[in-house]
């Protein structure tokens, strides 16, 4: 495969990722676990991407740094509950950061493919 094909695709698949756990974060962010028995509580997560060597990039899922706060909660016993670190204004950003990552990638296939299409017709 092309390298430069491959190197923006993986940028697709990044900014889908992107897009995806941030929709995911903002889906659970009103959920809520009683302090007092947290576990199952939903966690907040990122994305973490790395260079490949080559070109591209590659992801994985993290959780958010922290990935739960604690809160006022009066519908529990105790009025405290465990919820997940989501920002509204956070996830905005990212969403449209993933948004135009997704449309510059799809740029570079377009031009890509463009360039190849005119070379072939020197060629003929």
């Amino acid at each position: 495969m092309n390298p430069i094909f491959s190197t923006a695709l993986s940028g697709l698949q990044a900014a889908t990722k992107r897009v995806s756990v941030s929709a995911n974060n903002v889906a659970n962010a009103l959920t809520s676990r009683p302090e007092s028995s947290p576990e199952g509580a939903f966690r907040a997560q990122r994305v973490v991407a790395t260079a490949v060597p080559g070109g591209g990039v590659s992801t994985r899922v993290a959780d958010k740094s922290p990935a739960t706060v604690t809160g006022p909660d009066l519908s529990v016993p105790g009025g405290v509950s465990v919820f997940p670190n989501v920002d509204f204004v956070e996830e905005a950003v990212e969403q449209t950061l993933a948004v135009a990552s997704y449309r510059a990638n799809a740029a570079v296939i377009r031009t890509q493919q463009e360039l190849d299409e005119s070379l072939l017709d020197i060629k003929n």
